[in-house]
């Protein structure tokens, strides 16, 4: 991506009341995450899409300037999420929480929002931040003695499905930061995530959400990946 495409991203997004973050999967665990990060960092406008917004407490509904109801498979659900929201920057968050079997929600939510962001002009210009995988893509999962290949099979329809909504990313490419996670967990945040490569063995094998939440939130702010996958990983700071 070039300098010039990330200013012109940014400066769509200079005045924090102008800013409009939508998050595609919010009632899900890294979704509330980032949630209630976007909401605790003042970032802006906060609109969570999701399929059944009974789902959402009364505390974390409280935080959202909106809840907009829809399907994340169906490009008329999606595109009137945008066009409501008035969003600049889309978070996808979708899956199907600890469920392994194999599913393409992923994959059929990013062919549908790029569909939908290429239908118009002042769509073009939203930036989108997707939560993926290590192990997604060209990346492995490389952890020692083998385990990294145990955990890729059981995982493998996962997998498949963040390298399919990582492929239909690649249309839209300088407009996305992928971001590929260890292991999500939560409960044990380090507040230090580090990047490494595709296929060098992970420094750690977890990463909390809250942790991934505050990247995401970093990156909304910054574009500093903007047009580049990245994986991370969660690490203990060293005590001086």
């Amino acid at each position: 991506i070039t300098t010039t495409t990330k200013i012109k991203h940014l400066q769509n997004m200079t005045a924090s009341e102008n800013k409009s973050v939508l998050i595609i999967g919010a009632t899900g665990r890294t979704g509330l995450a980032c949630l209630r990060h976007f909401a605790s960092s003042n970032y802006g406008a906060v609109h969570a899409f999701s399929r059944d917004k009974s789902k959402y407490s009364q505390k974390d509904a409280a935080l959202c300037t909106s809840i907009i109801e829809g399907n994340a498979r169906s490009t008329t659900d999606l595109e009137r999420a945008l066009s409501s929201s008035a969003a600049n920057l889309v978070i996808v968050s979708v899956g199907n929480g600890d469920d392994v079997s194999k599913s393409d929600i992923r994959t059929t939510n990013a062919q549908a929002l790029v569909q939908v962001l290429q239908s118009k002009p002042e769509f073009r210009s939203i930036r989108v931040i997707a939560v993926s995988s290590t192990g997604a893509g060209n990346s492995q999962i490389k952890v020692g003695l083998g385990i990294g290949k145990l955990i890729e099979h059981h995982l493998r329809h996962v997998l498949a499905d963040h390298t399919g909504q990582e492929e239909a990313f690649a249309a839209i490419q300088d407009q996305v930061t992928l971001v590929r996670p260890t292991s999500l967990t939560e409960d044990a945040p380090t507040d230090n995530l580090i990047e490494f490569g595709d296929k060098v063995k992970s420094p750690t094998i977890k990463t909390d959400r809250a942790d991934l939440a505050k990247w995401v939130v970093r990156e909304a702010q910054t574009a500093e990946h903007q047009g580049t996958i990245v994986n991370v990983t969660g690490v203990k700071a060293r005590k001086q």
